[in-house]
């Protein structure tokens, strides 16, 4: 997997309670033994001491990853020569010799920008990267192969919605997985050759350090969304074993047939794979609003959802709100009057809640049968955010008119915000959240609830709610 999915951010930001463990006196020489074991916890016997060490973890492991890829770097670049074999054979021109071919490379790596796979719940990206920094890692060798991953990942989609430290986090696990890599094959290939099978131990070098490539950033990825999103291993592998896995090996055959490509036909017929490539990856377009409610359908909702964390991470909005909304037993309206009635009712209640979204950065979606949720960029404040979450409950539980007479639902409302700068977590995580204080508001009997990171879950005493 593309490693530029672990958007380098910190697990949640801190409110009150995290603040206070930061500065205090008691929380600040959190123990070793402790440390270590919140990392394989949602939560240790202190709420706030659990966010304060995943947040300082991974602070700590993005800087470490930043530090040891353009170490690597450096040193591959003044240690290990480029490849002959990456020339391009261009005289008279910039792209002429070992360094020409790298930068040809680079050139060709800008393609993988143009096509993005997103993960479930925005855990990750795969974009097409990864078969031309194996190419110009197998070419060109370990130098070639990390220039070429530090240089051609760049892409506006991380520019827009990453911090720089995250940028330049996600280029360095790309070097140190492609300096790995090359080594590998070097070793590989010689070892082949001294058993006197050189074609054999080519193909074999190729396929292993391509591996290497991938599964390195893959490795380093999920320890960043383990720890910034709260998920178990398990699910993180869930993640790569379903889409991800398959196109995983898919890069890995298009990096050697980009190779033979190079070798064998002419420089630029890498180029022509590239874009058959392209033309036959779906690229996802935009789905159409839902057809009853005229809301923004789940998929579109994350997509535009996850487009506009960017601006928050990178500081360009002071924060942002999300309410998590359900209806108050809706069930039973349903089965009292019928889906037909039931539909009237999601229809007026989606009409509402699109006239609450009044600004046009404000998005309004529908995520599930009578679920739907509310992303209202530049509200930081809190108190601001729950007189929000209040018009919106008064909005949607005013009596609506329906064939069979007027019928008033109750509506529960999870109210999460977030600041700006590197405590905004994943999408998912951030609709987890929000689902988590909109069951609290369910349990009280509807109204407006704000997410607490330290507060008990929604069904941490077993509790059900049947109605729905």
């Amino acid at each position: 997997m593309d490693a530029q999915s672990s958007e380098y951010d910190s697990a949640r930001p801190a409110g009150p309670a995290q603040a206070a463990a930061i500065g205090g006196g008691s929380a600040l020489p959190i123990r070793v033994a402790r440390r270590l074991d919140a990392l394989g916890r949602t939560t240790t016997g202190d709420p706030a001491d659990a966010v304060v060490v995943r947040r300082v973890t991974l602070l700590a492991y993005t800087a470490a990853s930043i530090v040891v890829g353009l170490s690597l770097l450096a040193w591959t670049t003044v240690v290990v020569p480029i490849g002959p074999a990456i020339d391009p054979r261009l005289p008279e021109t910039a792209l002429t010799g070992p360094l020409g071919g790298a930068l040809l490379w680079t050139l060709f790596g800008f393609l993988g920008s143009l096509r993005v796979l997103r993960a479930p719940g925005g855990a990750g990206f795969v974009t097409f990267h990864l078969p031309f920094m194996a190419a110009a890692m197998i070419l060109g060798g370990p130098t070639a192969g990390a220039w070429v991953a530090f240089l051609s990942s760049l892409e506006r989609r991380e520019l827009e919605q990453q911090p720089w430290y995250g940028v330049l986090a996600n280029h360095a696990v790309f070097v140190i997985g492609a300096v790995a890599g090359g080594l590998v094959s070097a070793i590989v290939k010689q070892a082949a050759e001294n058993t006197g099978s050189p074609g054999l131990g080519t193909a074999l070098a190729a396929v292993s350090g391509t591996l290497v490539l991938s599964a390195i950033p893959t490795a380093m990825a999920a320890v960043t969304v383990i720890l910034r999103d709260e998920l178990s291993v398990s699910d993180y592998l869930g993640i790569l074993r379903g889409r991800f896995g398959r196109v995983i090996v898919l890069e890995v055959a298009i990096a050697w047939s980009l190779v033979i490509a190079y070798l064998e036909i002419a420089w630029w017929a890498p180029a022509v794979i590239a874009a058959i490539v392209l033309m036959v990856w779906d690229n996802h377009p935009m789905p159409s609003p839902d057809g009853l409610t005229g809301l923004a359908v789940l998929d579109a909702f994350t997509r535009r959802f996850d487009a506009g964390l960017g601006p928050l991470r990178r500081g360009v909005l002071p924060g942002a709100t999300v309410f998590g909304i359900d209806l108050n037993a809706f069930k039973a309206v349903n089965t009292r009057y019928g889906h037909d009635v039931g539909n009237e009712i999601l229809a007026q209640v989606g009409f509402r809640l699109q006239q609450q979204a009044r600004r046009p950065s404000d998005l309004a979606g529908r995520v599930g049968g009578d679920e739907f949720v509310l992303f209202l960029p530049g509200l930081a404040d809190p108190e601001a955010a729950m007189r929000r979450a209040e018009e919106v409950v008064a909005a949607v539980a005013q009596p609506i008119s329906t064939t069979v007479g007027t019928v008033v639902v109750g509506v529960s409302v999870g109210v999460v915000v977030l600041p700006a700068g590197g405590g905004v977590p994943a999408m998912g995580t951030i609709l987890r959240h929000a689902d988590a204080a909109m069951y609290l508001a369910k349990r009280a009997g509807g109204g407006a609830h704000l997410y607490d990171p330290t507060e008990p879950g929604p069904f941490d005493d077993g509790w059900v709610d049947i109605q729905r």
